[in-house]
């Protein structure tokens, strides 16, 4: 391969190109493989959490490490019935649901999620909660197997295509969704972690194996058509020898993660994750360019137009070798399309319901309880429709910079987040949100990282997220459209006048904040 400097370089260069929109792709697809978005910067987090929950959220352990774990549990379960329930009392303090929660993503393992269920049967006698543990980690494996390995690949070929292509749209993170091979996709990336999963037992062969793969999203990425037997012995053949240059690479970026905890995440966030996609997807391109007349498979590289432009700014479908299928065309995303009035109207309650579920889902998993968050009774904050409908509207002329798209929607959501806060707190006298103790909070009403999200949101928001959303809309009857947007607007205008009377309070919404 090309030496280090030039690949390094290379990936700069391409993470430069339209800079605000990689972050933002990074920052969805990483949103979504996370299962959410935990704070950083909270200086009195780990004073309050429970010593079980500090460890479940800190300590990514390894397999070999949590199956060693679980059977000293069980070896544990020999203990008589009073200290056994002593100790289960003071494990689990955090509420039901985030203990079934932590048992299936502390980790981060489809299999030991089903060996949580069976050991709170066999073990527990915990039938109840075995049952929604094996409901949920089924549910999770199959959103895993489905839709985020697909992410996955699509933002290996949002990479791979910004390298060739500087106007390269969000909307490519869904481009196998859009071709006739997501399922086998699917089936190929979901074999690749069954084999990654049983080889990391080895311990020496889970790491020889994990540079391997590497190379499968890749690949995928750019004839989803593959077969997993093709997919694997071409990323075989393509690591051969260069295993070592894919372990040094990441080993490059050690110390900027090192860094990365004091920056509360700033590093990783702007700089550190979109570098790596940019470097990897310029690792794969310079490896298929030595090795592509030397892989016995060779032929079926078959996406020149990803590796010499001809011309153009954006990717040129017309000459994809896997053709999109019409069918699927409400997935692509023109950002500069204007909206119409009821589609606006909308938009404003399904930006309300995502930030309501948004922040339901984050109390749920964090502090094991279902709060109906916000001043009103039905599930809508209308904080995040204002939000959302001001940086649709506001900032349409600022569509074709996303940096100053970041900016402005970062200080549009801060001083609506301020001032909504402060005019709640005048009227009822009380708080529904308090960032006291975050880096750089004001006054509690707003804080730096809350605002960060918020800006990148917004980006996502103008290129990807009200777009495909538009399309899923126009799917719709425009008859069912008008009445749905009518009874939503009577249901909501009816909650609040109920809510200036009753607002919506108590214990997670103006008592004990996250």
């Amino acid at each position: 391969m090309k030496n280090y400097k030039i690949l390094y370089q290379s990936a700069l260069k391409h993470l430069r190109t339209q800079y605000f929109l990689n972050v933002v792709i990074v920052f969805i697809v990483g949103f979504l493989l996370r299962d959410g978005y935990q704070y950083a910067t909270d200086w009195n987090q780990n004073v309050i959490q429970n010593e079980f929950s500090y460890e479940l959220r800190e300590n990514r352990k390894t397999n070999f490490e949590i199956l060693r774990e679980f059977l000293t549990e069980i070896h544990v379960l020999q203990m008589d019935s009073a200290q056994l329930a002593q100790t289960t009392a003071e494990k689990y303090t955090m509420g039901y649901f985030s203990v079934i929660v932590n048992e299936i993503t502390a980790s981060g393992s489809f299999g030991f999620g089903i060996l949580n269920g069976l050991n709170k049967i066999i073990f527990h006698g915990k039938i109840a909660e075995s049952v929604t543990i094996f409901i949920m980690t089924i549910l999770s494996g199959l959103f895993w197997i489905l839709v985020k390995n697909l992410l996955l690949v699509g933002r290996c070929r949002y990479f791979l295509e910004r390298r060739t292509y500087p106007h390269t749209r969000a909307d490519r993170i869904l481009f196998v969704f859009r071709t006739g091979y997501g399922t086998n996709t699917a089936k190929v990336m979901f074999l690749r972690d069954v084999r990654q999963a049983l080889w990391n037992f080895t311990i020496i062969g889970g790491i020889y194996k994990y540079y391997e793969y590497r190379m499968i999203p890749y690949l995928m990425a750019e004839n989803p058509a593959l077969t997993s037997k093709e997919a694997f012995a071409l990323s075989k053949e393509i690591m051969l020898g260069d295993k070592k240059n894919a372990f040094l690479l990441d080993l490059s970026l050690f110390p900027l993660a090192l860094l990365d905890g004091a920056s509360f995440r700033m590093i990783s966030l702007f700089f550190l994750n979109p570098y790596k996609e940019c470097l990897f997807a310029e690792f794969y391109a310079q490896l298929r360019e030595e090795k592509n007349n030397k892989l016995e498979k060779s032929e079926r590289l078959i996406d020149e137009s990803l590796f010499s432009s001809s011309g153009t700014l954006s990717y040129p479908d017309a000459n994809c070798p896997t053709p999109h299928l019409e069918k699927h065309h409400w997935l692509t995303a023109d950002y500069e399309k204007n909206y119409t009035p009821e589609t606006l109207v909308l938009f404003f309650f399904l930006f309300s319901f995502i930030g309501w579920l948004f922040e339901v889902c984050f109390y749920l998993v964090n502090e094991g309880s279902f709060i109906n968050r916000g001043t009103m009774t039905g599930p809508w904050l209308p904080i995040y429709g204002t939000g959302g409908l001001i940086i649709i509207c506001l900032l349409k002329p600022l569509r074709k910079k996303p940096g100053m798209l970041f900016v402005s929607a970062f200080v549009i959501c801060g001083a609506l987040e301020y001032f909504t806060s402060w005019i709640l707190e005048q009227v009822a006298g009380l708080k529904w949100w308090d960032y006291t103790g975050y880096f750089m909070n004001l006054n509690g009403r707003i804080c730096l990282e809350g605002l960060t999200v918020f800006g990148l949101a917004g980006v996502a928001v103008t290129y990807f997220i009200a777009p495909v959303s538009d399309n899923l809309l126009r799917l719709v009857p425009a008859k069912i459209r008008n009445i749905l947007s009518k009874l939503l607007v009577i249901l909501f205008l009816t909650d609040c006048i109920w809510s200036v009377f009753h607002p919506n309070t108590g214990n997670g919404i103006t008592e004990g904040f996250y």
